[in-house]
């Protein structure tokens, strides 16, 4: 059986039960090898692809490079996401932003910065502002905001707002812009803002850093203004003249009602006193009268004893007193113990 089963092997006419494993050669492990890798580089190259990530500070709107449209139906905030192949984020700002109109001397800018705003008051007397302002975008109008100005909404901002500022230092005289220097930064900031608005942006705020008017007229505002000061100082010291004036009759009017009112409670303690010592001597003269009672009906005295008893008890309740009686022969002197 050996025999033939070789013959056979040897013809061609052999073949191997179906169930038998066949044996696999090197290069066929490389191939198998290289898919697996190759399949694993393409799966990290499409996770690569479709991650997108939106950093802190910011939003972002999906856009496919593959079609070049964006997604205006969602807003991302910061955080990784999957995207899918072709596409990334357009990024916004979500922080306050700078707009500077000033010329002074700085180490660092944040922000845009440009040169003072130049106009007239309303009486046209040439005037520059220098003015900061820090607005914000609207998150929820990111999409509009793109729809109508791409990118370049900045620039659309400034003028915007230098246009705003121009107009609301015109409404104003020069004297008003010193007087009411808080009432025109406060309205200029409503006019910003109301403006920013219309553009999908907020103004956060703002500040007045300088009013440049001519040197002649500062000048004259300066003199005015310290007139007014001295004239307000005059007054408040007449006020505070008067105030002490007033407080002083305040004062002798209660330090006269405290006289009255000492006096009053001297009065009253001299009255209570004097009744006090009144009722103690009725109550003593009323107590002895009681006690002569008891000592002339037990001794049997008649009223002229009595006086000579009393008499001789008054004598008894003094110190230094001495009795002398018997005088004649039998005198002798009688001392308290």
């Amino acid at each position: 059986m050996d025999q033939a089963l070789s013959q056979r092997r040897r013809s061609g006419g052999y073949q191997p039960p179906p169930e038998m494993p066949m044996d696999l050669g090197i290069s066929d492990h490389a191939k198998i090898i290289c898919c697996g890798v190759t399949v694993l580089v393409a799966c990290v190259a499409f996770l690569v692809t479709s991650l997108g990530a939106v950093p802190p500070l910011h939003l972002g709107i999906k856009y496919s490079t593959f079609t070049k449209a964006a997604d205006m139906n969602q807003i991302y905030g910061p955080g990784l996401y999957m995207t899918g192949p072709f596409n990334n984020f357009i990024l916004f700002p979500s922080d306050v932003r700078n707009i500077e109109f000033s010329n002074i001397d700085r180490i660092e800018t944040a922000g845009l910065r440009y040169a003072p705003l130049h106009t007239r008051t309303k009486e046209g007397l040439g005037l520059h502002l220098q003015v900061s302002l820090q607005y914000r975008l609207i998150p929820q109008n990111i999409s509009s905001l793109y729809s109508e100005f791409n990118q370049n909404y900045e620039q659309v901002f400034v003028s915007s707002v230098r246009d705003v500022l121009i107009k609301a230092a015109s409404e104003y005289e020069a004297t008003q812009l010193w007087e009411e220097r808080d009432i025109f930064s406060q309205k200029m900031q409503q006019m910003v803002d109301h403006e920013l608005r219309k553009t999908y942006a907020e103004c956060w705020g703002l500040q007045l850093m300088v009013i440049d008017l001519p040197d002649g007229f500062e000048q004259s505002i300066v003199q005015t203004q310290v007139q007014k000061q001295m004239m307000f100082i005059r007054e408040q010291q007449q006020v505070s003249t008067k105030i002490r004036a007033e407080t002083s009759v305040i004062k002798a009017e209660y330090d006269r009602k405290v006289k009255v009112l000492m006096a009053d409670g001297h009065a009253n303690y001299t009255v209570v006193t004097k009744e006090a010592q009144a009722n103690a001597e009725r109550r003593k003269i009323q107590m002895e009268s009681e006690a002569l009672a008891i000592v002339k009906k037990s001794l049997h005295l008649s009223p002229e004893g009595l006086v000579r008893y009393q008499q001789y008890g008054a004598l008894d309740d003094l110190n230094q007193a001495s009795l002398m009686y018997g005088f004649g022969p039998d005198q002798a002197l009688l001392k308290p113990s």
